[in-house]
């Protein structure tokens, strides 16, 4: 099954030691994105294989390579095709993986590109909502920013994010925001 092949692999490199990110990644961004990918898809009529798919291979270029994070959405749509196309997965479906790892670093809305980009690039957004403490230590210890440089990247991370979201993305973590905004005093 493809889907086991593609976690396995993405397992294999977040536990790498050149993941700059650390392995909780798996657990505090990469999971949560798949999650909310799956239920934006069942809410959006997406085809629920492309976007697990995409949503656990969206990030593994920077995993890979952290000095890779300007690139990461191009480079990281190589890497997909090679591990699926190694796996003889269906080119028109790799393409699709592929465009939704391309378009993930900013939410797409609806009629924006194809249905599968919508849940993938919003549920990335979501889990940096959601995820504060992850992305805490992210800046801090991955990126050596000042407390300062830190809370305000967080702070700006999840206001952006908000507002780039579609409604039923919101919708799906409104809770959450309100206690993240709470926590980050925004």
């Amino acid at each position: 099954m493809i889907k086991k092949v593609v976690k396995e692999y993405v397992l294999k490199e977040c536990n790498s030691s050149r993941n700059a990110f650390g392995p909780a990644f798996v657990e505090e961004h990469l999971s949560v994105v798949a999650e909310y990918a799956k239920k934006l898809g069942k809410t959006l009529g997406a085809d629920l294989e492309i976007v697990e798919l995409a949503a656990w291979l969206h990030d593994l270029a920077a995993v890979q390579d952290l000095a890779a994070l300007p690139r990461h959405p191009a480079l990281g749509a190589e890497i997909a095709r090679k591990v699926l196309r190694a796996q003889d997965y269906p080119e028109e479906r790799t393409d699709r993986v592929a465009r939704c790892i391309l378009s993930h670093s900013v939410p797409v809305r609806k009629g924006g590109g194809l249905p599968e980009e919508v849940c993938v690039s919003n549920a990335d957004a979501m889990a940096q909502i959601v995820k504060p403490v992850y992305w805490l230590h992210y800046v801090y210890r991955v990126r050596g920013f000042s407390f300062e440089e830190g809370r305000d990247w967080v702070r700006q991370r999840v206001e952006s994010n908000w507002a780039a979201l579609i409604a039923p993305a919101r919708a799906m973590i409104e809770a959450e925001r309100r206690q993240v905004r709470e926590m980050l005093k925004l």
